[in-house]
């Protein structure tokens, strides 16, 4: 039975509407979805924007949270302009939560397929400096941090992050005084606080300022007493300054602080070198490189206690481990050229000073350790460059002088090595081998041969 008139226009009337009102409702739904998704695009990014001060470091940043919000973004965009950016931090996330486990060829992995989603993306960039800066590929990582300090549009705190960044790049590179200017000019104008206070410091010893720096480590640690780099920075100069017992008091604060500092337990194993617990010191080294398995400060550190254990082969080992995770570390390349010369290895530890003073010619051991070698091995007009340039690189050094003044007397220039020799007692009054050599050039000494044609390959 056929239902009434009536009954068919209602039925057709809500058909029809339903059909009208259906892209009405389907486009408010994908409305709210969009809101939806821009919300949480915004808090994601928000959460990766945090202050240096909230967050000191890329991986203490609340990589997590944020990629649960990208995730979210990604499901419900698709293949959008929005839904592609989305994916890349949901990537560039994961890469900063594998730096914080130190698995650094996952967050490579990571990386480059967010750079393949968006590559104009300016945290995708950032992110991918951390990866280069922490792989030890400083050129590319500098590189990847000039491209974002030329946009137009940087956010203030990547801004400041990208700042910072750059500072550890020239400090890890030996540029002092470019760091220097840097941070002062990051500095101006605002608080300093304990991250840039940190890097300021760091800045100015790296010139000679002493002073200066414990100046900003104090202040760093001032603005935040839990911030246990400050501390660490300040043990290191009170060891430079003599006080290693102030730096294992101040190292076993820092420790307390922060067990799980890479930096900590390193610096602590230094100064436990210095006091003469070597084993002790082998195991805080030991925890450093637990605690930091892709930096090459542990494997430096290990390298140095062997050459002070008088165990070259070992050392050599050890530093060619911290130059594979770091191959522009000018400090692990002139111990390895140190390494194979107490080896007995002349010719490589030659092409490791000459790799160092290529790449890195303010180092005046590298200079003198070249100078050194070309002396021993029966070229002292070789040597006297490298030497006098060392002497001037290393003002308070006595060896620079003392090895010059040994190439002087091979080549006979018996004025020039007394100038040398008195250089030497200049910076050291009670150097007996300077001593001794220029009393045999004193007139009525006879200039004893045995004396005149000495080499010693001091460090």
């Amino acid at each position: 039975m056929d239902p009434p008139t009536n009954v068919k226009k209602k039925l057709l009337w809500a058909v029809s509407l339903a059909a009208v009102c259906a892209p009405v409702v389907a486009l408010g739904l994908r409305l709210r979805e969009d809101a939806r998704a821009d919300r949480w695009m915004q808090e994601g990014t928000a959460k990766l924007d945090v202050s240096i001060d909230r967050a000191p470091t890329p991986e203490s940043l609340d990589w997590h949270g944020a990629e649960v919000l990208f995730d979210r973004v990604v499901r419900v965009s698709g293949d959008g302009d929005r839904g592609r950016r989305a994916r890349a931090l949901w990537h560039s996330c994961r890469a900063l939560g594998d730096l914080s486990r130190a698995e650094l060829v996952l967050a490579s992995a990571e990386v480059q397929t967010a750079r393949r989603e968006d590559p104009d993306e300016l945290r995708v960039t950032f992110v991918e400096a951390v990866v280069l800066q922490r792989r030890g590929e400083r050129r590319r990582a500098a590189q990847a941090l000039e491209g974002i300090t030329r946009g137009a549009s940087v956010p203030e705190t990547l801004r400041a992050r990208v700042g910072l960044h750059r500072l550890d790049l020239m400090l890890d590179e030996g540029d002092g005084h470019g760091a220097l200017t840097l941070a002062e000019s990051l500095a101006h104008g605002t608080t300093v606080r304990a991250a840039l206070g940190n890097r300021l410091g760091l800045a100015r010893s790296a010139v000679g300022d002493v002073a200066g720096a414990r100046a900003a480590f104090e202040a760093a640690h001032q603005s935040d007493p839990r911030d246990a780099a400050a501390l660490i920075n300040l043990a290191r100069i009170a060891r430079t300054s003599g006080d290693r017992e102030g730096a294992r008091r101040m190292l076993q604060q820092a420790l307390a602080l922060d067990e799980t500092s890479g930096e900590a337990w390193l610096a602590y194993g230094v100064v436990l070198t210095d006091l003469g617990a070597m084993a002790e010191a082998r195991r805080a080294v030991l925890e450093a490189g637990r605690r930091m398995p892709d930096q090459p400060g542990p494997w430096t550190t290990q390298g140095e206690i062997d050459l002070r254990e008088n165990h070259p082969v070992e050392a050599v080992a050890s530093f060619r481990e911290a130059l594979q995770r770091a191959p522009d570390d000018t400090g692990a390349r002139t111990n390895l050229g140190v390494a194979l010369a107490r080896t007995g290895d002349r010719q490589g530890a030659l092409q490791a000073f000459e790799q160092v003073t290529q790449r890195a010619p303010s180092v005046g051991q590298a200079w003198n350790g070249l100078g050194v070698m070309r002396l021993g091995m029966s070229d002292p007009e070789g040597a006297i460059g490298p030497l006098e340039h060392a002497s001037r690189l290393l003002p308070d050094d006595p060896n620079p002088p003392m090895n010059l003044g040994l190439a002087y007397e091979r080549l006979r220039r018996w004025n020039e090595a007394a100038r040398a020799f008195r250089e030497t007692l200049r910076r050291a009054p009670a150097h007996e081998l300077a001593t001794a050599h220029l009393a045999a050039m004193q007139p009525g000494a006879g200039r004893a041969q045995s004396v005149r044609t000495r080499v010693t390959a001091s460090r």
